[in-house]
């Protein structure tokens, strides 16, 4: 039986929080899910017959369309590049076939760090952020103390669910200066940054101890395709390869991902877009009486709730009103009344807003 403390816990599961509450299973607008609000790409909706076609024929064993993605939309070779179903499946890869003994997270972080170091016989070694200066990341000076003892360290860039981003110069000094170190990095949400190109490690030259992971989801709005990638050296790549099973990735992502190639138009307008409304979202959150927004540089904001004492409150009423927000109570180092929300369009947004801006009202009474 599985420890209660390795079960996933992820956010886009509203009908758990229906049932605690004891009501009635309703349709919602989840903003407890970080993914483009404006959906998949319109090319992918424009050939889903021709896709159709492709699901009474095998897809290739290591998944050669999302190489193919990756190999033409950002120039990396193939041989540096594994497939994935969903860059999770790769995160739990990593440490069984890098032998990872002992890791350092950074927390609060994506759960799947934990549990996939910790099921391939790992020890966590925790880095705790702190709400007091906006869930900055530590100094170098930390970092390289809690390495000293470790042999890998678990970095997501922009980190989830703080928002925050670790800079690639201080991503590359550690993969230089500790080259016994594996420095695993996730950039699911890299492209919602402005300067993302220049920001994301994916196009540096490969380091034999840099593995980055990126995802096709988050970005591209299709959770339930289930599309990513491993970007790494050639050696570390075939490390990898050798524990992946053959045909996680279905032949209509290989065949999606092969579109997304065409798709630089529409990364451009989400991105701008999504990141006008997150700015615009936040001035107006640090206005409201009960709620702290904390800075972002990606399309989520993690917040906390000060109106009353338990989180609960919020969460109901808001299920009530068919909105539905990520609760990080479950986060280590997020054990207060901390809560995430994704940024949608502007309208759904506005609806979330006046929400929370009348739950304040209601619970000040």
């Amino acid at each position: 039986m599985m420890h209660e403390s390795l079960k996933p816990i992820h956010g886009g599961m509203p009908e758990a929080e229906f049932k605690r509450f004891g009501l009635r299973v309703d349709n919602v607008l989840d903003f407890s899910v970080n993914l483009n609000p404006f959906g998949p790409p319109q090319i992918i909706k424009e050939n889903w017959l021709k896709l159709f076609k492709r699901i009474d024929r095998y897809p290739h064993p290591e998944g050669r369309g999302i190489v193919d993605f990756y190999r033409y939309r950002f120039g990396i070779k193939a041989e540096c590049c594994l497939s994935g179903n969903g860059s999770t499946e790769l995160i739990y890869l990593i440490p069984r076939a890098l032998h990872i003994r002992r890791a350092v997270v950074i927390m609060p972080s994506y759960y799947d760090y934990i549990r996939a170091s910790t099921i391939s016989g790992a020890e966590i070694i925790p880095v705790f952020l702190s709400s007091e200066d906006s869930f900055s990341l530590p100094d170098m000076d930390t970092i390289k103390s809690a390495l000293k003892d470790a042999d890998a360290i678990w970095l997501g860039r922009p980190n989830n669910p703080t928002g925050t981003l670790f800079k690639k110069e201080k991503i590359l000094y550690l993969a230089d200066n500790f080259p016994s170190k594996w420095i695993l990095v996730d950039e699911a949400f890299i492209q919602f940054l402005k300067d993302w190109e220049h920001e994301s490690l994916l196009f540096e030259p490969q380091r034999y101890n840099l593995v980055v992971v990126h995802s096709l989801t988050k970005f591209y709005s299709l959770a339930g395709i289930r599309a990513g990638a491993v970007i790494a050296h050639p050696d570390v790549i075939e490390r990898i390869k050798r524990l992946k099973e053959p045909w996680t990735v279905n032949g209509v992502a290989e065949e999606i991902a092969r579109l997304l190639i065409r798709c630089e138009e529409y990364e451009e307008e989400s991105r701008r877009e999504v990141l006008k409304e997150r700015d615009r979202v936040y001035e107006i959150l640090k206005k409201i009486d009960g709620v702290l927004p904390y800075p972002s540089v990606c399309n989520f904001l993690l917040c906390r709730w000060n109106c009353t004492d338990n989180l609960d409150d919020l969460i109901c009423h808001l299920l009530k009103n068919r909105c539905y927000v990520r609760d990080c109570r479950n986060f280590q180092g997020l054990e207060g009344n901390f809560f995430r929300l994704a940024i949608r369009k502007r309208d759904e947004n506005n609806r979330l807003l006046c929400l929370l801006k009348e739950v304040n009202l209601v619970f000040q009474r």
